[in-house]
This record gives structure tokens, C-alpha cells and sequence, in this order.
């Protein structure tokens, strides 16, 4: 494409000012005609600048100089601005003193440049999907359903735990609907009739998926959605311990699942002058094993309820649900804890329980104190790698008691000076514990004066909570209801519990 050189500088920015319009705000071209456009443009207006001045032109004068400096800096200005790039590149062509042509040949390499650091894409125009009509009503529906229920609280604290907003859950144009309504006005937008019906019959018809030629009614999939926040938000906020002192991991299958702790080399062999290097023995490693089960239960959705307007039954009854998948967790952990009289589970290798007097890992029966404490750390940092060899030198992290004596514990973890001698001003010592635990939890899960020291699970795992497929909430299926009128959802929770080695913790059966 070839377009005729400006014969005015009124030509040439008009000119210019149509090649500016060829590029998208991003530098970008519309399509290759815009692109060899742009690029005819601005090489007629290059052909311009380069003409040699005519014969009977006079030297310039001072005002001529300073018109001509203002005209290459008004150039290269608008040859920036052109190529899209920033005013910080005009002000250091114009400050060096550079020609137009020069600065010219400076903006097509920077202009290069920047389209070499764009993300490749098959074609210029960048197209990205958008909010439908149909996730529109959902959201706004759901929405509602949430207010409507008084389940909005608990959503909004389990979107943002440090600062909930139960007010960002605006349900909009819904506010004020019935469940009827709802289910009236999922019918209507799947283009069925329900003039003359009773309110029994639009619920039946709402909760009925159609043959795969029809629309279908959205009503099923809004109550999932409503359901599915309302499980997962009460699951996400109801307080658990078996965190602090449980390992979290993950299985693919239900099949048993392999845990291995390899042991260590020790020290480095020394090696005499001339002397030759040995081959270090690799020690076996010991294996635990972790299955996953599932958990669940059903509930009826009915079209009674429905009639009824009865959100809040639906919430309470996922609310109820949520938590019981997470105490579900809690209660297994604390069960595998309790085997054996509160010495943990049997274990394969030896049929001896997870805390025995020949794995070196229960204390001498002592009294909370700073000094029992301090022995029980001992214990700890004394066990050897499997192999034996070297010492696990492992610190206690957590401290697990019952909940009558964590005001206890936590008076001897933050105490200055040992408790027990502060009856006696002339005869306290420091606290040698003090900061010992980052965390401390207390449980009416145990009972008694047995007491439990762990290290940081992510260090040493003792116990293992595992979930299928890292899925670590509970998942709700829905289904039409055949057996009962309505429909059916399905909690099911797919995890396990269970010691997967034992050197990382102590227990001391207290006094």
C-alpha cells in the first residue's frame, strides 16, 4: 500500500493523527490491513521530514532555529504517543538532542519490543466469557435464599474469617420471594406454563429433570447451590483441635496407603591420607499405613417444605450436617488416641500399642509441672532415627490435656519463674519450660491426668488425618427423589485417621 507524501505539515498531521487512530489503546492492531495502513502512513510522513529544504530557502534566524526545535520536539511527541508509549520516552529522545529520524528508528525498536513480551494468541481480538443471564438469577437467588434462611452470617465468615460482611450477599431484586415464587419463576425461564397450577404441582414440576430436548428448571440446582454454601460454611467454622496435633494428608484411592520414614546416615566416615571411601548402608525404612472410609448421610428435601417456605429448616439441617462432618473428623482422631487405655493404636510391627515402654516414648508418671515437663522434652529429643543412627533431637510443640488442665498448663508454659516456687520468693528459679509449647489444648475428649507432647506435625507426623483426593470438606450430592416426594441430598465425607509413626510424640500418664 503506498499513500502520496503530505505536501503541508497541516497534510502531515492530519495524516499522523489517522495513523494514531489505526492502534488499538494497547499498541495493538485491529488486523494486518490496519497494521500495513499504519505502517504506509507513517512512512509517507518519514518521506516528509526528509525532504531537503528548497533551493531559495534563506538560512534560519534564532526564531526559525527555535521553531525548528519546537517542530522535531512536537514530532517526536506525537511519534510516541502513536506507538503507545509512555511520556518518559518523548522527554529523554527530545533532551538528548536526537534527530526525528534517529528517534524515529529508537520508538520502532522499543514498539518491537513490547510486542515481543505480549503473550502469543492466535488472533488480535481477546475474547473473555462473561456472567449470564442464567448465573445472574443463580447468584442473586442464592443469595437470597442465604438471607432468607440465616445462613448469610456463617458465609460470609467462612469467605473471610478476619473481616465477615454479611451485607455483601445482596440478594438484589429477590429480596421478599417465596420458595414458590422461586420455583414459579425457575418454570417460567425454562419456558413452562404454570397458569391455573396449585402450588403443589409447580414444586413437583420445578424439582423434575425433563427430557434432554426440553430446558430444564433451574430450581433443583439452586437449592444445591444454597445447600452446598451453607454445608461447606458451617463445616469451615466449627472449631477443631485434631489440627493442631494431626498431620494432613491426602490419598487417592481407599485402598491402604503407605507411609514411610526412612532412617539417617549418621556422621560422615573419615577418610585417612590415601585412605579409600566406604559405602555408607542405607537403612530399611519403617512403613505405616493409612486407609480412607467414607462417611455420610441423606436427607429429604419435600415439596411440603417447599409449600411451606420453610428455609430455614434447609439451613439448620445442612448447618447440623456441616458441623457433624467436622466433628466426625475430631471424634475419630481422639478414638485412635483413646486405644489401648489411652496408649494409641495397636501397631502392626509389634502388636505393642503407638506409646510403649520399648519405643522409649512414655514418661514417668508425674504431675504437671515445669520439671515433668522438662523431663518429657528429654524423651523427646532422646529417641534415635529408625536405624539408630543418630538422635531425632525433636522440641515438643504441642501440648494435648484435658480441658481441667489447660489453665494449668498454660500458667507453666508463659510463667517467668517456675510455678512451684513462687511460694517461696527466696527460693525461685527461672522457668525452664517457659515457651516451650506454641500451642496448647485443652479437650474434654480426655480425660484423667494422661497428657500428650507432640512435635510439630509437619516435622514429625504422629498421626495422620488423610482425604480422598485432598478433598477436605464434605461434598453435597443431589438427586430427584424416588423412594420420597422431593428431592434427595446426599452428605458424604471421604477421609481416614490413623499413627503413622511414633517418635514424635510422648505421653505421661500424670499424677
Amino acid at each position: 500500500m503506498k499513500i502520496a507524501i503530505p505536501k503541508t505539515p497541516a497534510e502531515r498531521a492530519q495524516m499522523l493523527r489517522g495513523a494514531e487512530a489505526l492502534r488499538a489503546t494497547d499498541g495493538s492492531f485491529k488486523d494486518d490491513d490496519a497494521r500495513e495502513a499504519f505502517d504506509a502512513r507513517m512512512e509517507a510522513i518519514e518521506a516528509y521530514d526528509k525532504q531537503e529544504p528548497t533551493p531559495a530557502a534563506q538560512p534560519l534566524d534564532a526564531e526559525a532555529i527555535r521553531a525548528a526545535e519546537r517542530d522535531r520536539a512536537t514530532s517526536i511527541q506525537d511519534a510516541v504517543r502513536v506507538a503507545k508509549l509512555g511520556p518518559e520516552v518523548a522527554a529523554d529522545l527530545v533532551q538528548r538532542g536526537v534527530t526525528l529520524d534517529m528517534a524515529r528508528s529508537e520508538i520502532f525498536a522499543k514498539m518491537a519490543d513490547a510486542d515481543a513480551k505480549k503473550p502469543a494468541t492466535d488472533q488480535h481480538v481477546r475474547i473473555e466469557a462473561g456472567e449470564d443471564a442464567r448465573d445472574k438469577f443463580l447468584r442473586g437467588a442464592t443469595n437470597w435464599l442465604l438471607v432468607k434462611g440465616g445462613s448469610a452470617d456463617i458465609v460470609a465468615r467462612a469467605e473471610n474469617p478476619s473481616a465477615p460482611n454479611a451485607s455483601a450477599i445482596d440478594p438484589g431484586e429477590f429480596r421478599g420471594m417465596t420458595l414458590i415464587d422461586l420455583a414459579r419463576e425457575c418454570l417460567r425461564r425454562a419456558s413452562v406454563h404454570v397458569r391455573g397450577w396449585d402450588k403443589m404441582r409447580i414444586v413437583s414440576e420445578a424439582f423434575m429433570r425433563r427430557d434432554i430436548t426440553q430446558s430444564t428448571s433451574d430450581f433443583a440446582t439452586l437449592l444445591e447451590n444454597t445447600m452446598h454454601k451453607v454445608l461447606q460454611a458451617s463445616y469451615a467454622i466449627t472449631p477443631d483441635t485434631w489440627s493442631k496435633w494431626c498431620n494432613r494428608g491426602t490419598v487417592s484411592d481407599f485402598r491402604a496407603h503407605n507411609r514411610y520414614r526412612m532412617g539417617s546416615f549418621g556422621s560422615l566416615d573419615t577418610v585417612s591420607e590415601n585412605g579409600e571411601f566406604k559405602n555408607k548402608a542405607i537403612t530399611d525404612a519403617e512403613k505405616g499405613s493409612i486407609t480412607a472410609s467414607t462417611k455420610g448421610n441423606i436427607i429429604n428435601v419435600s415439596r411440603q417444605m417447599i409449600v411451606n417456605d420453610d428455609m430455614g429448616a434447609f439451613s439448620r439441617l445442612l448447618t447440623m450436617l456441616g458441623r457433624a462432618a467436622a466433628l466426625s473428623v475430631e471424634v475419630d482422631a481422639y478414638a485412635q488416641l483413646a486405644l489401648n487405655s489411652g496408649l494409641g493404636p495397636t501397631q502392626t510391627s509389634d502388636s505393642q500399642p503407638l506409646f510403649h515402654a520399648n519405643r522409649s516414648n512414655v514418661g514417668s508418671g508425674a504431675a504437671i509441672s515445669a520439671a515433668s515437663l522438662d523431663a518429657d522434652t528429654v524423651i523427646m529429643a532422646s529417641q534415635k532415627e529408625p536405624g539408630g543412627n543418630d538422635y531425632t533431637d525433636l522440641r515438643p510443640a504441642i501440648l494435648l490435656v484435658p480441658i481441667g488442665l489447660r489453665g494449668q498448663a498454660l500458667v507453666i508454659n508463659e510463667s517467668q519463674y517456675d510455678p512451684d516456687t513462687l511460694a517461696n520468693k527466696s527460693q525461685m528459679k527461672p522457668n525452664m519450660v517457659r515457651g516451650l509449647f506454641r500451642d496448647i489444648v485443652g479437650t474434654p475428649r480426655i480425660t484423667g491426668t494422661r497428657r500428650y507432647l507432640f512435635a510439630d506435625p509437619s516435622l514429625a507426623p504422629v498421626f495422620e488425618v488423610a482425604f480422598l483426593e485432598g478433598q477436605a470438606s464434605p461434598v453435597l450430592e443431589t438427586q430427584d427423589g424416588w423412594r420420597t416426594d422431593g428431592a434427595e441430598m446426599k452428605v458424604r465425607f471421604d477421609y481416614g485417621v490413623a499413627a503413622v509413626d511414633w517418635r514424635g510424640a510422648v505421653t505421661n500418664a500424670g499424677g
